[in-house]
């Protein structure tokens, strides 16, 4: 499960990508930021756990692309799945929209894809 928020502002710089932010968990027992889906804290076991909003950046940290992964009207189209670091620290699963350069880790950074049932997904794209 992954949270984002269409409700929060931040500021203008913020990489807001489709009127949604990437949230986060925080633990409130050690302010340690986690991965989504989190129910609780792996450093303390805490499930006191806070969404907050997550830059949206980060760095590739493994990926690999899945021939026929995605069935269209037009055929089959590969997919990339990735590890993404973010910035904040957390390490999420996720895909990656467009070719990966062979020179990772390049900078990424999210956006929100619609899939059929209608939730959103973070899809990262290369920055920069």
């Amino acid at each position: 499960m992954y949270r984002y928020s269409t409700k929060h502002s931040i500021g203008a710089d913020h990489p807001v990508c489709g009127n949604a932010t990437l949230m986060i968990p925080r633990c409130g027992g050690c302010d340690k930021l986690l991965a989504p889906p989190s129910d609780a804290c792996g450093s303390c076991r805490s499930v006191d756990l806070e969404w907050i909003p997550a830059s949206g950046c980060g760095s590739i940290v493994s990926w690999r692309v899945l021939e026929g992964a995605v069935k269209s009207c037009a055929g089959s189209a590969p997919s990339t799945i990735a590890i993404v670091e973010l910035d904040e620290g957390p390490w999420i699963y996720t895909t990656i929209e467009g070719p990966v350069p062979p020179s990772s880790p390049r900078p990424v950074r999210v956006r929100f894809e619609a899939p059929p049932r209608g939730d959103r997904f973070p899809v990262f794209t290369i920055s920069g």
